[in-house]
Formats: C-alpha cells, sequence, structure tokens
C-alpha cells in the first residue's frame, strides 16, 4: 500500500509506501524536509491553535528586525579593521584559540548573517562572522544541521537557492572545525 500526499512546500503530488508513514523524509521534486503522514489515515487527537495576535506578531518581527541590524552592524565592524594603508587585515591565526561563548540564539542569526553575507559577496563580512562562532562548535552545529535540512526564513535568502545556502553552510561547517 502507498500514501498519497502533497509536499507542503512545492505542492506535488508524491506517493510514499507505508514504511515512511509517520517519518521525515526530502521531497523528490524541491528536497524540503517534510512529515510523511501515517498511513491509513491513522490520525492523532486534532488540536485547536490559538489565533495569532497581529500586533504582537508585528512587534516581534519588529524587535527582531532591529536585533539582526544591529548584530549586523556590530558584525560589519568587526569584520574591517583597517590597516595604515586602509586595507582590511586578514584573521590572525592564533583568532582561533580566543572564544567567547555566545548563546544559541546569538549563533543563529550569525550563522544566517553568514549565509547572507556570502550571498552578497561581503567575503569580509562572512569571515568575520565565521571567526564570531569559532569554539562554539556545540552551539553552532545543531543550528547548521537544522539550517542544512530546513533553510531560512529570512525574507532576503528567498531568492538564494537551497542548494547555493547549503553550500555557504558546508564552507561554514568546514572553516570552524
Amino acid at each position: 500500500m502507498t500514501i498519497e500526499f502533497q509536499c507542503e512546500h512545492c505542492e506535488q503530488n508524491i506517493r510514499a509506501s507505508d514504511e515512511f508513514g509517520g517519518r521525515m523524509r526530502q521531497c523528490p521534486h524541491c528536497g524540503h524536509s517534510m512529515y510523511i503522514p501515517a498511513p491509513g489515515g491513522a490520525a492523532s487527537e486534532a488540536l485547536e491553535l490559538d489565533e495569532v495576535d497581529s500586533q504582537d506578531e508585528a512587534q516581534r518581527q519588529q524587535l527582531l528586525e532591529q536585533t539582526r541590524q544591529t548584530l549586523h552592524k556590530l558584525w560589519q565592524d568587526r569584520a574591517a579593521p583597517e590597516s595604515s594603508k586602509g586595507q582590511a587585515q586578514k584573521l590572525p591565526e592564533n583568532a582561533k584559540r580566543r572564544v567567547k561563548a555566545i548563546d544559541p540564539e546569538e549563533a543563529a542569526m550569525a550563522v544566517e548573517e553568514y549565509v547572507l553575507a556570502m550571498a552578497r559577496g561581503s567575503l569580509d563580512e562572512a569571515e568575520a562572522l565565521a571567526a564570531h562562532l569559532l569554539g562554539n562548535q556545540q552551539v553552532v552545529n545543531p543550528i547548521i544541521a537544522e539550517a542544512l535540512e530546513h533553510g531560512f526564513s529570512h525574507p532576503s535568502l528567498k531568492e538564494v537557492p537551497l542548494v547555493v545556502q547549503k553550500g555557504f553552510l558546508r564552507k561554514l561547517l568546514e572553516y570552524l572545525k
């Protein structure tokens, strides 16, 4: 028997074997990770969702964007210390030894900003962000793994193909080793 459903991302019709019911898998068309429904319509108890307060959501989005902009400015300031000749200096090799612990929310924003910087071609900024994440693999690696599986929700990254985002994330993982 097979389970028939639609991908929640690309809306393509998909057929899966019963053995995959109740598991997470990737769409063969777009690569989006999704939950495959249980076979035979075996449904769990439906939960009623609360309404989203649009004013609270707008305020939350505004605060998130302000935080993102502030962190972006801070990272830009760190990215390009000017030398006497006006060129950005390379980060010293011993930068990997100086570790500053970061919280998961800051790490998630830094990873997202790294991918944005790479997509814009701002390599100095991306390098500074990667250096900021050094030594925090226990916090950063699960964030990168999640992003590799599900992508990002940032509007600026909607235009960057998922395969390109994943390439940037793999490069970041390589740098952090």
